[in-house]
């Protein structure tokens, strides 16, 4: 049975709702007949959703997928809300990968990554619907963020980031089933606001693309993940565990360089780390192994990538 929840014209009780999150796969199967138009929806500021999140703005917009920062009313702290409307223009794999990320981060505890805090239904104009993801708000500025204010990372800065990075992809990775987060780009880790020492907080956040490695899961899927960040294999619809250390090698590329890395310089498929940066010698070597197109001659764990940076300093 799921929740459903119209928008208010003015606030409710926030105690007359609260959040019950029954089977989700139950949701997910619904016929999804919409009759609405997104360009009502334009501003959602100061509106509340599921009679106790009062939206502040807007965080991130997709095509049907809203990222939205709001407060909950009861508890006065600050939320984050990942709205998926059922228009359409729906694809079948965003259900998928909505339901994905619910139940990623409900089996999560890491101080790192966003907390599951519940989901709802909204009930549009029209017989619209949406359902909006509920998790908790880590502060920070990301690294996308960073660079479009040309804040470049320093080699030292770059290294500390990916010490923490590892660290939870390590966590992630040796989680039963193993969870490849298939995403990671400049825009999705969150770092210090104070500029100074950016490398002080890093986070890693939307967990929209998220995948889990069963024995009895194929590693073949829809192409998911972000142009310039994803591995050869990845764009060839397989992600293993190390997936994700290319994208973090090529994250922090990026932040190095300050540019996006389908702009910087190339030989053959691998990029000219010697050209686009000045680095120690066993920091470059360190990097890339990292990038390496070829799966085989990557590090294969976040472990044995952590060994072989503590080694570059």
């Amino acid at each position: 049975m799921s929740v459903g929840v119209s928008i208010p014209k003015e606030r409710r009780t926030a105690k007359k709702r609260k959040s019950r999150d029954k089977d989700l796969a139950i949701t997910l199967t619904d016929s999804v007949q919409p009759v609405y138009t997104l360009s009502c929806w334009n501003d959602m500021s100061g509106q509340i959703l599921g009679d106790r999140y009062e939206v502040e703005r807007q965080l991130g917009k997709k095509s049907g997928r809203w990222t939205l920062l709001a407060r909950d009313l009861l508890t006065e702290s600050p939320v984050v809300l990942k709205v998926l409307f059922l228009d359409e223009n729906l694809e079948p794999d965003d259900l998928k990968l909505f339901k994905r990320e619910v139940e990623t981060l409900q089996a999560l505890s890491h101080p790192s990554t966003p907390r599951y805090l519940g989901y709802f239904e909204i009930g549009l104009p029209r017989d619209g619907r949406a359902l909006a993801l509920i998790q908790s708000y880590l502060p920070g500025k990301s690294l996308s963020q960073y660079m479009q204010e040309q804040r470049i990372l320093s080699p030292v800065e770059a290294k500390r980031i990916a010490a923490s990075v590892l660290e939870i992809l390590h966590y992630l990775h040796n989680h039963q089933p193993p969870i490849v987060h298939r995403d990671i780009k400049p825009s999705n880790l969150l770092l210090s606001t104070d500029a100074e020492a950016i490398a002080a907080h890093v986070c890693l956040v939307d967990f929209g693309s998220v995948k889990s490695l069963t024995s009895s899961d194929a590693t073949t899927f829809s192409i998911v993940g972000t142009e310039g960040y994803m591995p050869p294999e990845q764009v060839g619809r397989r992600a293993i565990i190390a997936s994700d250390l290319y994208s973090l090698g090529m994250t922090l590329v990026a932040g190095m360089a300050g540019k996006e890395p389908q702009d910087l310089p190339r030989q053959g498929f691998r990029l000219d780390i010697d050209q686009i940066l000045t680095l120690e010698p066993l920091f470059s070597a360190w990097l890339k192994k990292m990038i390496e197109p070829d799966v085989i001659k990557r590090y294969r764990f976040a472990s044995d990538a952590l060994d072989g940076l503590a080694q570059t300093s």
